[in-house]
């Protein structure tokens, strides 16, 4: 006799599962934190407004926490890659930049107060001439290139008077040698007895003129206001001279006292540091002292030395 398997019904099988479930759900609900606490939590809904201000956008979110409103706004930080690689760019990068930086030019320095070079009264104006390379010019004999230029002259009673005209000689020299100036070069006139008197016709004496042509004409009116007077004293007149850290000095005497001893030579060679020194000597007749200060003085400072003998208006150049 065969055995039939027991088998359930479907619809106790339905049955069976909407149980389970149900009893899921209970389990869940109890697992749930109580009311109190979840009364504690905030709930928080926002609301966000986008607004554009130019290539600028701003997020502007409202937010209700525990029944209050709280308002926060947010710039964004850059705009989208698309908008900027669609944008279509200026043919005039000034228009790009910013007013202040845009109108930097000759007209926009004018305007802050800083001119051009050529409004400058003493300095390279602008008539067309470029600027030069070195000028080469000289006195007695003696010439030097370069682009700064001090002209150191003796002016005591023994450079004039009683027929000699040392001064006169010297000051036609000094002119003559301005005149090969261009208006890129500068220099410096110091006439000096017991102390140095200096061009100045910007009222600081202590600082080179360009070799314009306006103070070319005022150096030939200091140069004929210059008269013979007075002692001697060299070394500060030089000191004057090396302080304008010119490229070039003619230093001209007659060599009378008082002479510049070793010392002092010392201390000129060490404050020229590599400035040319020239020494021109006047004097009556042949020189009598080959080796005196002025021929130390040149050689010591890479210049040259050159006698001129006043009775026949020569310089007589040392090899």
């Amino acid at each position: 006799m065969s055995q039939s398997r027991a088998t359930l019904p479907s619809w106790m099988i339905s049955l069976l599962l909407h149980l389970l479930l149900v009893l899921l759900l209970g389990v869940t609900l109890r697992l749930a934190p109580p009311q109190g606490v979840a009364a504690q939590r905030t709930a928080e809904v926002g609301i966000v407004l986008k607004h554009q201000d130019g290539e600028e956008q701003f997020y502007e979110s409202e937010a209700t926490t525990n029944g209050e409103v709280a308002s926060t706004t947010a710039q964004a930080a850059t705009t989208s890659r698309e908008q900027l690689l669609n944008e279509p760019q200026p043919t005039d990068p000034s228009t790009a930049l910013p007013r202040s930086l845009a109108v930097i030019g000759p007209s926009g320095l004018a305007d802050g107060g800083v001119s051009t070079a050529a409004d400058a009264a003493d300095g390279p104006s602008g008539t067309g001439r470029s600027i030069g390379g070195k000028a080469t010019t000289g006195v007695f004999g003696i010439q030097d290139e370069g682009y700064k230029f001090v002209y150191v002259f003796d002016r005591s009673a023994s450079m004039g008077g009683s027929g000699r005209n040392a001064l006169s000689q010297s000051k036609a020299q000094l002119l003559a040698s301005l005149k090969s100036l261009e208006k890129t070069h500068q220099f410096q006139i110091i006439f000096y007895n017991e102390r140095p008197e200096r061009f100045s016709p910007s009222g600081n004496p202590d600082k080179l003129c360009f070799a314009s042509e306006r103070n070319k004409t005022l150096a030939a009116k200091f140069v004929a206001g210059i008269v013979a007077d007075g002692a001697t004293e060299h070394e500060a007149a030089l000191v004057a001279a090396i302080k304008l850290q010119p490229d070039v000095i003619f230093f001209l005497t007659d060599a009378d006292q008082p002479v510049l001893g070793r010392s002092a030579l010392d201390k000129i060679h060490r404050m020229a540091g590599g400035i040319t020194i020239h020494a021109i000597e006047f004097g009556f007749g042949t020189q009598t002292d080959p080796n005196n200060f002025l021929v130390k003085l040149a050689r010591e400072n890479g210049g040259k030395h050159a006698y001129v003998a006043i009775s026949r208006r020569i310089p007589v150049r040392r090899p």
